[in-house]
């Protein structure tokens, strides 16, 4: 039970992208116009599980933006992109994030521009080095996610329990008989995780926000640190719910995940059952989506992400209950 047997993606090209030329002219010509000159060079992002466009567009005049475009074929991706750009009014100052310059909604297509970051995806496994560098930003991000700011609740944020309350019982379901235990879990221990899951909620209620989605893919490593993107889907929780989660992809790298955890600023005060809570919630959420169709247009690396995700989870848990 301490060990991960499926592969790790490739974070850093898991995409699969439509190429510049294939946008609506409309589009192009707005982001042409967002620039100021002629397009010269596009870099698709190679990260991410969605099919909207994102990516490095040049003009001729050195300007750059980080462009992400979507249109009515891609109902999921527009809703995305669009909640992304409500969300980026309410960030605080002094987050590391990149910042959003340029939005625009036309033709049934929404347009984002973000400031272009010199810096890379972190690539698995993941070096002590990023690992540290990712943290470190997730703590200074996290001292500005609290108390709960009225920019926040302008958009109309809401807490982890009502955005996902029906997401985190994957082995309440199991342990019910509702579905048939996920590969890997050890059916025996069916009640223990399903008790630990049902208490998620209360673990990570707090007054602040969290990233709902931190993930090594959502971020990028620079030379001055690191930067945590994709602010689309921020909820009302304890930020430490987002570490534990972060940290599941180090666990299945063979980072020292517990360790890790209880040192950084977010985990103050924390006890080891909330932290248990976390983990279950998870390892069965994980699993339980890795089992079914994924959502339309998304990529083939997917599936084996959350596979991979769920079986890191359980391992961290089981690790720690000595299963």
């Amino acid at each position: 039970m301490s060990t991960v047997t499926g592969d790790s993606v490739p974070y850093d090209r898991t995409a699969q992208r439509p190429a510049f030329e294939t946008l609506p002219e409309f589009v192009r010509d707005t982001i042409r116009a967002a620039l100021g000159d002629e397009i010269i060079s596009v870099a698709l992002a190679g990260s991410g599980f969605t099919s909207g466009f994102a990516g490095v567009v040049t003009a001729a005049n050195g300007r750059s933006l980080f462009v992400k475009a979507a249109g009515p074929d891609k109902p999921s991706v527009l809703g995305s992109y669009r909640r992304e750009r409500e969300i980026n009014a309410a960030l605080p100052a002094g987050l590391p994030a990149p910042g959003l310059e340029f939005a625009t909604e036309l033709g049934g297509w929404i347009v984002l521009g973000f400031a272009t970051v010199v810096g890379r995806a972190p690539a698995l496994p993941m070096s002590p080095a990023d690992v540290t560098s990712m943290l470190d930003a997730w703590a200074r991000a996290a001292e500005l996610l609290a108390p709960v700011s009225d920019a926040f609740r302008s958009v109309g944020i809401r807490t982890l329990e009502e955005d996902a309350g029906d997401q985190f019982h994957g082995f309440a379901e199991m342990a019910s008989g509702l579905s048939t235990p996920a590969p890997g879990v050890p059916v025996e221990r069916l009640a223990d995780l399903a008790a630990m899951e049902a208490g998620v909620f209360d673990a990570v209620r707090a007054d602040a926000v969290t990233h709902g989605d931190l993930r090594p893919d959502n971020m990028i490593v620079t030379g001055s640190g690191s930067l945590i993107c994709d602010w689309n889907w921020p909820t009302i929780a304890a930020p430490w719910f987002d570490t534990v989660f972060f940290l599941v992809t180090a666990r299945g790298d063979g980072h020292d995940a517990d360790s890790l955890f209880f040192a950084h600023p977010t985990a103050a005060g924390v006890t080891g059952d909330q932290l248990d809570a976390v983990l279950a919630a998870a390892a069965g959420y994980y699993l339980d989506r890795a089992r079914r169709d994924p959502f339309p247009g998304s990529s083939p690396h997917l599936q084996p992400h959350r596979r991979w995700s769920g079986e890191a989870a359980l391992a961290w848990l089981a690790s720690r209950h000595g299963w």
